[in-house]
């Protein structure tokens, strides 16, 4: 936990597996639990000559998610490659967005049911709502399980639609942190845009913290990737405010870093130094032309938006004279506000 004299400065970046029939640049099937290789093509496998599609279903579902987060559309949006070797992308690239993304700005309001149960009658700022920097749309890559003696690779994710959603650095704990991605998670599963099950690996965060006196300059943030559990994210943050104190109380410095998270253990460690956007040699994919979004059809997706957890929290208040609590214990899951 930070102690009173630092400040704890963190964001996360959310990726969240789009609830489509098909991948984001083939016609393969989507199917969680399909026996592994079994739901692969050419274009998701990264063979020689094979090219994308677009999967229109999956750009509508990321500006009907940008909307519901209050965020705007630009006009124009682009695919950009994303340079990196490693077995679980097998073009050595992925295709994602980096400039120009469909989704800007917005924000995630922090529902007072969303925080941990032990922190819901002391929360420290009550209605905070977290800025968000982006949304940008890409594809998943391969999953791979690493066991004591041999690793295996199961391709059936690669290319699965995948919004990533960045947050400002906005979050002050990992008490909010865990608010954040419940709340995000509510909203997500009210638009049907994704069951964000992160058990089933559909709704995976990358955490970046720093930590600073007050008055002081940002900190020297470090990243620590694949978290999908919300109490090992609240607890990885929770070690790592702690850990980035104790370094600079001994006078040490702080290394820009990416650390994994031990559950055994309850501790981060070192994973790789941190890559900054010119690591991955982004540049336009040349196989996909820039997209163009027009307001007469960010109108029309805008016109499908469903009733949100606070307006039916609100409706119910006003409605049926239900206290907040109530009306919050109903809206917290989709199907017993429709019940």
């Amino acid at each position: 936990m930070a102690r009173e004299d630092y400040y704890a400065t963190i964001g996360l970046e959310v990726h969240v597996q789009l609830k489509t029939e098909s991948k984001m640049f083939c016609g393969c099937a989507v199917e969680f639990g399909a026996p592994p290789n079994s739901r692969t093509c050419p274009v998701c496998l990264g063979l020689p000559g094979a090219l994308p599609v677009l999967n229109k279903g999956a750009i509508e579902r990321t500006v009907l998610a940008g909307l519901m987060l209050d965020c705007t559309t630009p006009p124009v949006s682009k695919w950009d490659r994303k340079n990196y070797y490693y077995p679980d992308m097998p073009k050595n690239y992925q295709i994602s967005q980096f400039d120009l993304p469909l989704c800007m700005g917005g924000g995630v309001p922090l529902y007072d049911l969303a925080y941990p149960k032990d922190a819901q009658k002391s929360i420290k700022n009550p209605g905070k709502v977290v800025k968000i920097t982006r949304i940008h749309l890409e594809e998943d890559v391969a999953k791979s399980t690493h066991l004591a003696s041999s690793s295996t690779i199961d391709f059936n994710r690669a290319g699965t639609p995948l919004m990533e959603i960045v947050s400002d650095p906005d979050i002050a704990s990992g008490e909010e942190a865990f608010a954040y991605l419940n709340s995000l998670r509510q909203i997500l599963v009210y638009g049907n845009l994704s069951d964000a099950d992160m058990e089933k690996g559909q709704m995976r965060c990358d955490v970046n913290v720093s930590v600073r006196r007050p008055g002081g300059p940002l900190g020297t943030r470090t990243e620590t990737k694949n978290l999908n559990s919300l109490r090992f994210i609240q607890a990885a943050i929770d070690y790592e405010v702690a850990r980035q104190i104790e370094i600079i109380e001994d006078g040490g410095v702080i290394d820009q870093e990416t650390r994994l998270f031990d559950t055994a253990t309850g501790s981060t460690r070192t994973m790789r130094s941190k890559e900054d956007a010119h690591d991955y040699r982004y540049f336009p994919d040349p196989d996909l032309l820039p997209m163009i979004v027009t307001q007469d059809e960010v109108d029309a997706l805008a016109s499908a938006l469903p009733e949100l957890p606070d307006d039916i929290r609100d409706r119910l208040m006003g409605e049926y004279g239900l206290s907040a609590y109530d009306a919050s214990v109903i809206t917290e899951e989709r199907d017993t506000a429709r019940y």
